[in-house]
């Protein structure tokens, strides 16, 4: 078996018009309603600050990319 560690940082990209966003990394994606963003971010941030936030270097970026997507929602 042979598997590769995706280390890239999330993206996030906000649909208005379908009222939907969609993470990706590598090969994955996820798509949710906007609505969901909040949940997507808590989850996120409970990733990135358990262990004392030694998974910080693993989780910030996504978490940076998240917020920026929220931010975006906000403004629209």
């Amino acid at each position: 078996m042979n598997s590769t560690i995706i280390t890239a940082p999330m993206t996030v990209t906000v649909s208005a018009e379908a009222g939907t966003f969609t993470m990706a990394r590598g090969t994955w994606s996820a798509s949710a309603p906007l609505a969901c963003l909040p949940g997507w971010i808590k989850l996120y941030r409970h990733l990135r600050d358990r262990g004392g936030g030694g998974f910080r270097r693993f989780y910030e970026a996504d978490v940076q990319a998240l917020e920026a997507a929220q931010r975006e929602v906000k403004g629209m």
